[in-house]
């Protein structure tokens, strides 16, 4: 399949942030509810947890729904396919 150049190297960046914070979401509460804006939280999210500015605004965009068992699964199915894509 081919990719608009850098599309699976974000893509990847934006499971790898999702997946991180769907095992680690009391930890990805707690660090953004105490910032005082959007941008501080980008940062934190960044720093905590070792993501990209992609991925943290992934996280930030995320849903509930993103933390149930087979959403995690999704994703993590969706980071293995983008990284045989590589």
């Amino acid at each position: 399949m081919s990719y608009p150049p850098g599309f699976v190297e974000e893509r990847i960046q934006i499971l790898h942030a999702r997946m991180t914070a769907a095992e680690s979401f009391v930890e990805v509460a707690a660090a953004i509810s105490g910032v005082a804006d959007e941008n501080e939280a980008f940062s934190v999210l960044q720093e905590r947890f070792g993501i990209s500015e992609l991925g943290a605004r992934a996280v930030m965009e995320m849903q509930f729904r993103n933390l149930m068992p087979s959403e995690r699964d999704k994703d993590r199915r969706q980071l293995e396919d983008a990284k045989e894509d590589l």
